[in-house]
């Protein structure tokens, strides 16, 4: 009898114990599983404008539009070049001078023979006036090619070779863009000499992927950034003024061609600048970060946070701002997205928010 008393009193410590032990934390047996908790950063969706934008890069140049060419009035051989490609002048600067064309040069003969040979019927046909065999108008026909002749010499300065350094001057301020001529050339009047641009007349040339030419087209607006520093100097506002529809063959881009309203003092040309052009914008749309999207079986969409669980929302997406996305449904503004820890959820799984991310 004293043994079964012992071991219904061991019976009844072990017991004892484990109820105790279940008092201090334990699961109960047959007690159902705790709900999984997951842990997220969160993001409130607001609405405000968004951008698509059209990145790549782009050189200034020279706008050839505005670029004006300098012709040499008269004849003659360059005796000086006082500019170079690059160098700003003032309206009215001395480009270059030039001196007389060379007596035994054989524009000079030729037109020496020409006029030699206008005084010869010149003199021919007033002897024929007098006697009454050719008219006054065959005359004075006679006396313009004279006078014809005489100021081809002139211009070139044979008849005068004293004169020399005749200068040929700017008709504008600007940057000299080319120099056409060398020391030395024998040149006629009308041929080019210099090229000009205005100093503030540059466009941005750069070049854009085969399958963005469908969203690019001429009047979009850009914004033009320098690749460099500036010098905390900024971007400025430029819209597409030309799209060249053909393919360049060393590049394989699609060429536009850009025009700023006013240049600042950094676009100069030769310089590399970052090009970002607008092909799509919309105001007060609603905003999704994009550290909020999820892709599941190939539908785009997110978490919204409410009453402490999780729930999968897909979204029709529209403007792809970067940072941001547009969503034309699906959400609204004021619910609260799932940043970070996102990717670990399931539809209707609990949730604690540790904080808030940026909103978008």
């Amino acid at each position: 009898m004293r043994r079964a008393h012992a071991v219904r009193s061991g019976a009844a410590v072990l017991a004892a114990v484990s109820l105790l032990a279940s008092c201090k934390g334990g699961i109960p047996a047959g007690s159902p599983a705790p709900e999984p908790v997951a842990t997220v950063e969160t993001a409130t969706i607001a609405t405000g404008q968004i951008e698509e934008t059209l990145e790549t890069l782009g050189r200034v140049e020279f706008d050839p539009k505005q670029t004006r060419t300098v012709a040499f009035v008269t004849s003659g051989r360059v005796h000086q070049v006082l500019v170079s490609p690059g160098q700003a002048v003032a309206a009215g600067t001395e480009l270059l001078t030039l001196g007389p064309m060379p007596a035994d040069s054989l524009e000079v003969q030729q037109t020496n023979i020409e006029l030699a040979y206008a005084r010869s019927e010149l003199e021919r046909l007033m002897r024929m006036r007098d006697r009454r065999l050719a008219t006054n108008e065959q005359v004075q026909q006679a006396e313009k090619a004279v006078a014809t002749a005489k100021a081809v010499l002139a211009g070139m300065g044979a008849n005068h070779p004293e004169e020399r350094d005749r200068g040929t001057r700017a008709q504008l301020a600007g940057v000299v863009r080319e120099v056409l001529v060398t020391e030395g050339a024998l040149v006629h009047a009308g041929e080019p000499a210099i090229l000009l641009a205005p100093a503030g007349g540059v466009v941005i040339r750069a070049g854009f992927e085969i399958e963005d030419l469908g969203r690019l087209n001429v009047g979009l607006p850009a914004t033009v950034e320098p690749v460099l520093d500036s010098g905390g100097r900024g971007a400025v506002d430029a819209d597409v003024a030309e799209l060249h529809r053909v393919v360049d063959p060393d590049t394989q881009l699609v060429e536009a061609v850009l025009h700023t309203a006013s240049a600042p003092d950094w676009l100069l040309p030769g310089t590399m600048v970052r090009v970002l052009v607008v092909v799509h914008s919309g105001s007060d749309a609603v905003l999704v970060p994009r550290v909020a999207l999820l892709s599941r079986d190939g539908v785009n969409g997110v978490f919204v946070i409410d009453g402490g669980h999780a729930r999968w929302t897909p979204i029709e997406q529209g403007i792809d701002g970067g940072e941001a996305v547009e969503a034309h449904s699906g959400i609204a503004a004021g619910a609260r997205v799932a940043t970070t820890g996102r990717s670990v959820l399931s539809d209707g799984i609990a949730v604690t928010e540790t904080g808030s991310g940026p909103s978008s």
